[in-house]
Formats: C-alpha cells, sequence, structure tokens
C-alpha cells in the first residue's frame, strides 16, 4: 500500500463521518480544484502553442483556426489531470475537516 492510497483512504474516512454540510462544501472545494486545474493547463497549452508560431507556416489557417484551436485546448485541458486538482483538494480540505466538532460518545 502506498502513502498517497493511504492517505486518500484516511481522507475518505473522515469525509464519511462529516455533516452532511460539510460534504456539500467539501464536493464545492473539489469541484473549485478541479476547475482550477483545467484553467491552469489550459493556459500551459495555450503558452505552448504560441511557441509553435504558425503564422508563417504555408497552410495558416487564419483567426478561425486559431479560435477553433484555443476551443479544442479547453476541451483537452479538462481532460488532462496532472494531480494538481487532488493535491490542492488534499491540502485544502483539511481546514473544513479539521474544523468541524467531533461528536461525543455518550
Amino acid at each position: 500500500m502506498t502513502v498517497s492510497s493511504l492517505s486518500n483512504s484516511l481522507l475518505s474516512n473522515k469525509i464519511n463521518e462529516l455533516p452532511e454540510s460539510k460534504k456539500q462544501e467539501l464536493q464545492k472545494l473539489k469541484d473549485a480544484c478541479s476547475e482550477f486545474e483545467s484553467i491552469f493547463m489550459h493556459q500551459m497549452l495555450k503558452e505552448m502553442r504560441k511557441t509553435a508560431n504558425p503564422k508563417n507556416s504555408l497552410v495558416y489557417g487564419g483567426q478561425a483556426e486559431e479560435i477553433f484551436s484555443d476551443m479544442l485546448d479547453q476541451e483537452r485541458a479538462k481532460e488532462m489531470k496532472i494531480g494538481l486538482g487532488d493535491m490542492m483538494f488534499r491540502q485544502l480540505s483539511q481546514s473544513i475537516i479539521s474544523s468541524t466538532p467531533k461528536p461525543r460518545k455518550k
């Protein structure tokens, strides 16, 4: 068992014990982290495409090609996962989990 799978299982156990409002808050955080990763990857693809400089090539498609390429990069970025969103979620979720009062045992 690796360290990351162990930390994921511990995080899952903690999440299961949380009240519903905290679970919803964590879901919003997960979505935001995933969206951030997608935006980050899109920006990276956009900057990488700038270095190719297609305007000097024989088959440059003009502004329509640039728009299409940008839209294609946006969709690709949604599917590209490098783990940044997961790392951010694990780090930021600790503040939500630790702020939850523990139920008292009777």
